[in-house]
């Protein structure tokens, strides 16, 4: 069974860069930041989305390993022996994400005093089982191993039930905060400079997505969210949601503040 890491254009490093463009090559990506190290590296795992076949798409790192969670109900039946089979995903840096939701991930102490990360709450491993890319064998191992499934994704635009209104309050605050922090790349008029494209960008529908990245990062976007309250949140996202030919209505401050 062979397993796909999937790709999108390349991301250039930008202070102010929104960061929906994917690295080129996430193996490579992966070497410049030291996903996989053991601990005590100072380096970013990075975390991505793999398919294969009709199989939900799952999580792998960068070398398109397959990541794993053990279950709470059998991992007590897991003992020190069952244990060595599993090596913890470490990251002493925020994780990095490659088309799957930022937000999701995170890495903190575990009880052994690694920096371990998790996804969606989910603590992560490997299975010394799986040899190369597209393995599978943990999924089941003991009764202990479960393959982690992509809870969202940036690939296609998610378009939010919530209504809101792109006001021309929102629309001059966002305007404010796009010209004092974002123009330097991405253009004045969403032309894309260092930055991606934002002029006729379909994947600003997605508001959970852009909302994630704004806050959080993404690849070689840094994380904005301890720069910017939650009303300026609000209204840059529905001021390029709604600029240059996007028009996908406003983002209202409860969402941003649910985004953190």
């Amino acid at each position: 069974m062979k397993i796909k890491l999937t790709h999108t254009a390349a991301a250039v490093a930008c202070a102010a860069a929104f960061g929906f463009a994917g690295l080129a090559n996430a193996n490579t990506a992966a070497g410049s930041q030291g996903a996989g190290k053991t601990a005590g590296s100072t380096s970013a795992a990075l975390i991505a989305k793999g398919t294969s076949g009709t199989m939900t798409p799952f999580l792998v790192d960068a070398q398109g390993r397959t990541l794993y969670t053990l279950s709470k109900d059998q991992k007590a039946n897991c003992d020190d022996a069952c244990m060595k089979h599993w090596e913890p995903v470490v990251s002493e840096s925020r994780p990095l994400g490659h088309e799957i939701l930022p937000g999701l991930l995170k890495a903190d102490k575990n009880d052994k005093g690694v920096s371990q990360v998790s996804y969606a709450g989910l603590p992560l491993y490997r299975f010394d089982g799986d040899k190369k890319p597209g393995d599978m064998n943990g999924q089941g191992f003991a009764d202990v191993g479960v393959m982690v499934t992509v809870l969202g994704t940036i690939e296609k635009p998610e378009v939010t039930s919530e209504k809101v209104e792109a006001t021309p309050e929102l629309m001059a605050a966002g305007a404010k905060v796009f010209a004092s922090t974002c123009a330097a790349c991405h253009g004045a008029e969403g032309q894309g400079a260092f930055g991606t494209k934002l002029e006729g960008f379909d994947r600003l529908a997605n508001a959970p997505a852009l909302l994630s990245t704004i806050i959080h990062g993404l690849n070689s976007m840094p994380a904005l969210g301890g720069q910017f309250n939650d009303e300026q949140v609000a209204a840059v996202a529905t001021y390029v949601r709604n600029s240059w030919g996007n028009s996908y209505g406003g983002v209202s401050v409860e969402q941003a503040k649910a985004a953190r």
